[in-house]
């Protein structure tokens, strides 16, 4: 089922400490039982569904051998609902000796185990757990997939694109791995990659080649699956090796520092991937050059953070703080879908095309993603018919250190900049700065003086420097475009016929209107509409005001309305309503990214304080774009607060600090995730712009830190408390114990207990021979006692004197 010809195994001190921030399962939960299971038996937790595939989860011990079995009924191929027949209608063991990577520990700390089942076409399924003899030790049940929505671009089969290139290697459209109706291909080979096999099974070259065939571009179908998190350096696929799906198998598979490059292989598909910290692009759909034109590409359920900072590490533009983008499309790629990822907080998101000349004619398809906090670029395309439907912008408000519009930041939705034709429906707006953007005419055209000095008028539009360079101008269909813009009537409604792709008739700019009205609305809230013109903004028509200097026009290729594009109308949501726009966001909000993690049950373990330093001053490189000295990255006596805890289940950290005053004060609530759990005592932005020092030393001076571990189902026990500076005694109680000897005398035993400022305690003791009923004054340590006896055993009154 899973593959016949299966392989095996297959300084942040510059760098600044930005934190990027799951699905909804369908759970099946077993029925309740203990809290620990013995050797060959489970304590079953819940199962359910994400897509196409299925999972559970389950306690038992870690040193079992469990084989997970999984069948299935009622089996639909996507493209017409038609039965897919002998699929699975018998028991069929997942994790046989090529997969046994899809049944893992995942949690040693509680014996957690968790199975990942890919491939499961929309249907109903079963799964079973056995143990190594074949008892049956859990049966889940019910548990229905759905099938991945596939739409666009990506599922044109390459010989009917109309766009120059190679149309000959992805006959069936973006499959990857997988036959079209969404089963594992039966001749894909499947490698597995985690952090500990990476060396030998994926970083060589030769894993796109090796047992796949020796003509390129018709190579045996390979799936790559991660497994965790997996570092390194950029990876490139390289021309001729496509047919290949790249996944994650579960929540919790990340490319860490790293991302992949296709290189003009066809037939890509990547999917369920987180990606966090790449110095470049974490993904780069590279066409390679205008012969080749890698086409056929789905990258879909991913989860972007941002990349590197690269500004501050070496001087590079400050575009560059959050690293490059998240996912571009570079020479000549195309047919691509790009869709249901969730981007958080990344920054130059999605660049289609690099330079005008990079990027030839192509069909594109952008649908239900989430842009969270991201800062422009979603997308900003050049030379593309791109469909831009469904997604979700919320809180795009760009960076003020490049470029000003309009007294705003740069922040901008959907960028239309050289000869791009794009279509734009049932997208929503929430606090975008600029939902739409046309190179060369409306608020495209307002921006002010950048930091970089130079001397640009601002205020009017059409009058500033072109935010998008020397891109020429660019087109938007949108329903908004008829209904409110300036859509011509007429084709001498166009500024000039040199504007619009040769041979349009008035019947052929009727059908073109027609079809705009067709189109969703976008659905656009109040703090975005500020800055929307809607007669230039959007639209086909370019300004008589348009002009072609500041900076000088680029004209190859000539800017043209491709009047005879349409895009397909399949799995697009309406938005003409609110209950509609609101079902949309549900389904963006639900279903968009990486698979989430299943709900916890245990609160996290408490984490252990490594170290606390007083920091130096540190600074950035110095370059083109920063003046020595550079910029301060870390506050002199700001603390760097150092932390250890594997737990899979935290969720975030709270941090603490004392400064003497006996009262503990939160400085901040990070989330977990793969880089360093570390936290520096300060606030700053990604171009090292001071917000606040949070905590800091002072001479003499001594502090404590805590930190404990958050998730949903509660929080750990705060750590020890980490001192940072000398002890100061913040308490001293005295005690006394009288043991009665022979005749009149008694032994007295003092002690002191000193409490320190980090609430650890020591006690200094010493004994004394005294009469009964005596008093007196005792040195102990450092300390004068007074202490007051009563008959043989009776303290009567006992306290520290003050000298």
């Amino acid at each position: 089922m899973f593959s016949s010809k299966g392989k095996k195994g297959i300084s942040i001190v510059l760098v600044m400490m930005l934190t990027f921030a799951s699905f909804i399962s369908v759970p099946i939960l077993a029925n309740d039982s203990p809290a620990s299971a013995a050797f060959n038996e489970v304590v079953a937790k819940e199962a359910g569904t994400w897509f196409e595939s299925a999972f559970a989860t389950w306690t038992g011990s870690t040193d079992a051998d469990y084989k997970v079995y999984v069948r299935g009924k009622n089996i639909l191929d996507w493209r017409d609902n038609s039965l897919i027949k002998d699929f699975l209608t018998e028991w069929t063991l997942v994790n046989d000796e090529d997969n046994e990577l899809l049944v893992r520990v995942v949690d040693e700390a509680r014996g957690t185990w968790r199975v990942d089942i890919p491939g499961l076409p929309k249907g109903e399924y079963e799964i079973q757990i056995r143990d190594r003899e074949g008892k049956v030790l859990e049966t889940f049940s019910n548990l229905q997939t759905r099938s991945f929505p596939r739409n666009g671009a990506a599922f044109v089969p390459s010989n009917g694109n109309e766009f120059a290139g190679n149309h000959k290697f992805a006959l069936d459209g973006a499959v990857g791995g997988y036959l079209p109706d969404g089963r594992v291909n039966p001749e894909a080979q499947i490698i597995y990659v985690t952090e500990k096999n990476k060396e030998t099974t994926f970083w060589g070259n030769a894993v796109f080649q090796t047992e796949r065939g020796s003509t390129p571009n018709e190579r045996t179908p390979l799936i790559v699956r991660f497994v965790g998190t997996v570092t390194g350096g950029d990876r490139l696929v390289g021309a001729g090796n496509g047919n290949i799906t790249f996944e994650g198998i579960g929540p919790d598979a990340l490319l860490y520092g790293w991302g992949i490059r296709t290189g003009g292989a066809h037939n890509i598909v990547i999917r369920n991937l987180n990606f966090d910290y790449w110095p470049n692009d974490a993904i780069e759909l590279n066409g390679q050059n205008t012969t080749t034109r890698g086409s056929n590409y789905w990258v879909h359920n991913n989860s972007f953070g941002y990349g590197q900072n690269l500004h501050l590490a070496n001087a590079a533009d400050p575009d560059q703080a959050k690293g490059d983008g998240a996912v571009d499309v570079t020479n000549h790629a195309r047919n691509y879908t790009i869709a249901y990822n969730h981007f958080n907080g990344s920054s130059k998101v999605m660049l289609i095309g690099g330079g005008t000349g990079s990027i030839s004619a192509h069909y594109g398809t952008i649908h239900h993603n989430w842009f969270e906090g991201s800062e422009e670029r979603t997308p900003r395309v050049r030379n593309g018919r791109i469909h831009v439907f469904n997604n979700l912008f919320e809180d795009v408000q760009g960076h003020p250190y490049h470029d000003t519009l309009l007294e705003r930041n740069n922040g901008y939705g959907i960028g239309a900049a050289h000869n791009a034709n794009v279509w734009a429906e049932g997208n929503i707006f929430d606090n975008v700065n600029f939902p739409f953007l046309r190179s060369r005419q409306g608020h495209a055209r307002g921006y002010q003086s950048n930091d970089f000095g130079s001397d640009l008028p601002s205020g009017t539009p059409n009058a500033g420097y072109n935010h998008f360079f020397g891109d020429a101008p660019g087109f938007i269909v949108s329903y908004e475009a008829v209904t409110e813009g300036d859509f011509p009537e007429t084709l001498e409604g166009f500024r000039t016929l040199a504007d619009v792709m040769s041979g349009i008739t008035q019947k052929d700019l009727d059908a073109l209107r027609e079809a705009a009205l067709n189109l969703q609305p976008n659905v656009i809230d109040e703090s975005s509409a500020k800055n929307f013109n809607v007669k230039e903004d959007v639209g086909i028509v370019v300004a008589n005001d348009s002009i072609t200097s500041n900076p000088n026009m680029s004209t190859s290729p000539a800017a043209q309305l491709d009047w005879k594009f349409r895009p397909s109308e399949e799995g697009v949501w309406p938005t003409g309503t609110a209950e509609k726009s609101q079902a949309l966001r549900t389904e963006i909000e639900t279903y968009s990214g990486a698979q989430h993690a299943a709900k916890v049950h245990d609160a996290p373990t408490t984490p252990v304080i490594s170290s606390v330093v007083i920091n130096n001053e540190v600074r950035s490189a110095v370059g083109d774009f920063i003046e020595a000295p550079g910029k301060i990255v870390v506050h002199e006596n700001t603390f760097t607060v150092n932390w250890v805890n594997t737990d899979v289940l935290t969720e975030s950290y709270e941090i603490q600090w004392d400064q003497g005053s006996n009262e503990w004060t939160t400085l901040a609530t990070v989330k977990a995730n793969a880089r360093p759990a570390s936290f520096i005592t300060q606030d700053i932005d990604q171009f090292a712009n001071l917000r606040a020092i949070l905590a800091e030393a002072e001479e003499g001076g001594a502090y404590s830190f805590r930190v404990r571990a958050l998730n949903s189902a509660g929080s750990s026990e705060w750590s020890d408390v980490y001192l940072v500076g000398e002890l100061t005694v913040v308490d001293a109680a005295p005690s006394a114990v009288i043991n009665k000897l022979n005749g009149n005398q008694n032994e007295l035993t003092v002690t002191v207990t000193e409490t320190y400022q980090n609430r650890k305690t020591h006690e200094i003791s010493d004994i004394f021979t005294i009469k009964n009923n005596a008093e007196g004054t005792y040195t102990v340590g450092d300390y004068k006692v007074f202490v007051s006896t009563k008959g043989n055993t009776q303290i009567r009154e006992i306290s520290i004197v003050n000298e």
